[in-house]
C-alpha cells in the first residue's frame, strides 16, 4: 500500500496510462477491422452446391418429408457443409453430412466430354470401408510421403454409381455441370499399389483432393480458405451446429437476406438480433446468410423457411445449411493483433518503465532517502548517516537530521543506562528487605528469648547455655547477610570474574578436607570418577559451586553410602544416594530462598545458578534411582 502511495508508482501510472490510451485507439481501430472482415463480408452471392440444392427443395410446388429425407439421404457428402432439417420449433428433425463411420477417398477428375460440358468435373467417393486396418495406414503413409510430390494421381477401378439428386436441381445449381459418383473399389493405387490388381484397360486417373477417415481429415489438398487454419473434426463440427441451433440462432451476424414484401424492416438492424428467427418464422424473411462468430471458430449458416413440405402447406420448419467451418475467431484476431504490434507493445513498456523510473529517481532520491532515515531513528536505530554534499536545502536538511541523531543516540544510551541501575538497585532492594525480614524473623526471635531469659537466671551454666545459643543466631544471621549482599552482586551482574585455569580434581580433593568431619559423622565415602580436566574460571566462584553441591550431597545422602564426584571432558558432577527431588520442583530450587533443609537458608543453589550463568555454564539435576545427581557444563 505504500509503495502505491509514493511518488514513483504515481509518476509510472501517469506515463503507463498515457501510453496505453495511445495505443489503444491504435489496437481498436484495427481490432474492429479485423472484425468487420469477419461479421460484415457479404457471403450471400458465393456459390455452394449445397445452398442452392436446399433453395430447389423448399421451391418445389409440393415436396412429402420422406421424399425430402430421400433427397437429403442421397446428398453427395462434404467436409465443409452439413445440412440440417429442423421443425418449426427449431429441433433437429436429422442431420445429413459426414459422420464418424464414413471412410472414402475424395478426387476429382475434368470431364471428359469437354466439347459439351467446358470445365465441368467428375467428382468420386471412393469407398474405404472396406480397406483393413494395415492397407488403411499403408495408405495414410504413402498420402503423407507425397503431399510435397508434384503429379501424383489417384488410380481406380471398380463399381460406379452415379448420384443424381445435384442434377435434379440443375437451373438452380451454379454448377449443375458437375456429376457425383459413388465407387465400390476393387483396386486403389497412390504412388504405390494399395489394394487389389490393376486391370490396365480399366482403370481410372484421378486428383486426389481429400481423404477422409472415421471423423478425421487425413489429407486436404490445398486451402481455399485465407483465415483457415485447421480442418475441424466431425464431432467438433457437429458441436458448433447443434449449439447455434440451441441457441435459436441468436448468436449469429446476418450477411445477406431477402424480404417477403414490403415488410416495413429495416435490414439493417438484423446485422446481429435476436429477432432473425422469428421474422424469419413470421415469413418476413425468405432466407438468411449469417456468419457465426465465437471466440475459437467463425462457420457460416444459410436458413431457409420451408412452407410446403406437408399437404397443408403450412410451415413445417427450416432447412439450414452450415459450411466453411475453420478455427478463424475473436482469439485468432486478438492473436493477430498483438503479434503484428508486439515490437510496438514492448518497445512503448519499456520507454515507458525507464522514462517514469529516470524522473522518479532524480526527484524522490534524497527525498526516499530522508525518509528512511526518519523512520531509523523513530525506531531508535542510530546508525543511519545521511549523505551531506551539496548547498541545498536537503542537504541542510541532512545534516541537522544527522546531529539530531547523534544528540539523541547519546542522551537514549546515557538515560537508558540510568534507568537499568534503577531498576536493579530498586529490585534488589525490594527483594533483599523482603527476604531478609523473612530469614531474619526466627533468628531475631531465639535472640530475644534467650535475652529475656538470661536477665531473670542467676545460675552462670545457665547464663552461659543461653549466651552460646545467642552468638550461635547472630552467626546464623551474619552469614544469611553475608550470602545475600553475595547474591544481590551476582545477579546485579555487578561482579568481575577473576579467570584462570582451574583443575577441577584438584579442587575437589582440597574442598572434599574441609568436609572431613560431616563426613565420618554420616559414615559416608567420597569416589571421584575421572582424570584431570582443565577449565577456565573464577576459582572462587566455581569453590563456591562445588561446595553447595558437595554440601547438598552430604545433608541428604543415606548413612554408609558412597556420593561420587564424575569428572568428565566438559561436565562436572556430584551423585549421592537418597531421597529423591520432587519432580514439579526441579525448576524452583534454584530461586532464592528455597529449600527442604530447614536448617538451610535456601539461597545456595541461587547462588550457584547465578555463578554458572556468569560463566556462561549449563546447569540442572537429575533424579536417579535411589538417589540425586547435580551438575554443570562447559562448552569443549
Amino acid at each position: 500500500m505504500k509503495r502505491i502511495r509514493s511518488i514513483q508508482f504515481k509518476v509510472f501510472i501517469c506515463l503507463f496510462i498515457s501510453f496505453m490510451i495511445v495505443f489503444g485507439f491504435i489496437i481498436k481501430n484495427r481490432y474492429t477491422n479485423y472484425r468487420n472482415q469477419l461479421y460484415y463480408n457479404d457471403y450471400s452471392m458465393e456459390s455452394n452446391e449445397y445452398i442452392d440444392y436446399v433453395k430447389y427443395l423448399s421451391e418445389n410446388e409440393f415436396l412429402s418429408l420422406d421424399k425430402a429425407k430421400e433427397l437429403l439421404d442421397k446428398m453427395p457428402k462434404s467436409i465443409e457443409n452439413v445440412v440440417c432439417l429442423l421443425d418449426d420449433q427449431e429441433h433437429i428433425i436429422k442431420q445429413y453430412g459426414l459422420n464418424e463411420q464414413d471412410s472414402f477417398l475424395y478426387a476429382s477428375t475434368i470431364r471428359e466430354d469437354q466439347e459439351i460440358y467446358q470445365g465441368s468435373l467428375d467428382y468420386y467417393y471412393i469407398d474405404t470401408t472396406g480397406l483393413s486396418k494395415k492397407q488403411i495406414e499403408f495408405l495414410k503413409e504413402n498420402i503423407r510421403s507425397c503431399q510435397n510430390v508434384p503429379d501424383i494421381s489417384l488410380y481406380f477401378n471398380g463399381e460406379i454409381q452415379e448420384l443424381g439428386n445435384f442434377k435434379e436441381s440443375t437451373k438452380y445449381t451454379q454448377n449443375a455441370q458437375d456429376r457425383y459418383f459413388y465407387v465400390k473399389p476393387s483396386y486403389i493405387s497412390y504412388n504405390k499399389d494399395i489394394m487389389g490388381v490393376k486391370k490396365q484397360n480399366e482403370v481410372k486417373k484421378i486428383d486426389l483432393n481429400f481423404f477422409y477417415h472415421h471423423g478425421k481429415i487425413i489429407y486436404k489438398n490445398g486451402d481455399p480458405y485465407p483465415y483457415q487454419t485447421e480442418t475441424l473434426s466431425v464431432k467438433k463440427i457437429n458441436q458448433l451446429t447443434h449449439q447455434t441451433i440451441k441457441s435459436k440462432f441468436s448468436d449469429v451476424y446476418v450477411n445477406g437476406m431477402s424480404e417477403s414484401g414490403d415488410s416495413g424492416i429495416n435490414l439493417q438492424q438484423f446485422k446481429k438480433s435476436d429477432a432473425i428467427k422469428e421474422s424469419i418464422k413470421n415469413n418476413y424473411l425468405m432466407d438468411a446468410n449469417m456468419a457465426v462468430i465465437n471466440s475459437t471458430n467463425s462457420y457460416k449458416c444459410y436458413i431457409i423457411r420451408v412452407n410446403r413440405l406437408d399437404s397443408s402447406a403450412s410451415a413445417l420448419g427450416y432447412l439450414v445449411v452450415f459450411y466453411d467451418f475453420s478455427t478463424t475467431g475473436i482469439r485468432n484476431i486478438y492473436q493477430w493483433i498483438v503479434t503484428d504490434n508486439i515490437p510496438l507493445f514492448a518497445g512503448g513498456i519499456l520507454f515507458s518503465l525507464l522514462f517514469s523510473l529516470f524522473i522518479s529517481y532524480i526527484t524522490t532520491r534524497r527525498i526516499k532517502q530522508i525518509d528512511q532515515a526518519a523512520l531509523e531513528i523513530s525506531n531508535n536505530h542510530f546508525d543511519v548517516v545521511l549523505n551531506t554534499k551539496g548547498h541545498d536545502e536537503l542537504s541542510s536538511l541532512s545534516s541537522h537530521i544527522n546531529t539530531m541523531s547523534s544528540n539523541l543516540k547519546r542522551n537514549i544510551d546515557a538515560l537508558n543506562l540510568e534507568i537499568d541501575q534503577v531498576k536493579k538497585m530498586e529490585q534488589l532492594r525490594k527483594e533483599f528487605i523482603a527476604q531478609f525480614t523473612h530469614e531474619i524473623k526466627t533468628p531475631l526471635a531465639i535472640i530475644n528469648g534467650n535475652i529475656d531469659l538470661l536477665e531473670n537466671v542467676e545460675d552462670l551454666e545457665k547464663k552461659d547455655k543461653y549466651i552460646e545459643v545467642i552468638n550461635k543466631e547472630i552467626a546464623v544471621i551474619n552469614d544469611l547477610v553475608l550470602q545475600m549482599l553475595d547474591l544481590s552482586k551476582l545477579e546485579a551482574k555487578a561482579i568481575t570474574l577473576d579467570k584462570k585455569e582451574i583443575d577441577l580434581r584438584e579442587l575437589s580433593e582440597d574442598i572434599i578436607d574441609d568436609y572431613e568431619q560431616l563426613l565420618m559423622d554420616k559414615k559416608l565415602k567420597i569416589e571421584i570418577q575421572g582424570e584431570d580436566v582443565l577449565i577456565v574460571g573464577d576459582r572462587k566462584r566455581i569453590e563456591m559451586v562445588i561446595q553447595n553441591y558437595l554440601s547438598n550431597a552430604i545433608k541428604h545422602a543415606c548413612i554408609n553410602s558412597t556420593i561420587k564426584i564424575k569428572i568428565k571432558e566438559n561436565e562436572f558432577s556430584i551423585e549421592n544416594k537418597g531421597k529423591q527431588i520432587d519432580e514439579n520442583r526441579m525448576d524452583s530450587i534454584w530461586e532464592s530462598f528455597v529449600s527442604d533443609d530447614q536448617k538451610g537458608t535456601g539461597l545456595g543453589l541461587a547462588i550457584v545458578r547465578n555463578i554458572l550463568e556468569l560463566h556462561e555454564m549449563s546447569y540442572g539435576v537429575y533424579n536417579l534411582q535411589g538417589g540425586v545427581e547435580f551438575y554443570f557444563r562447559w562448552k569443549k
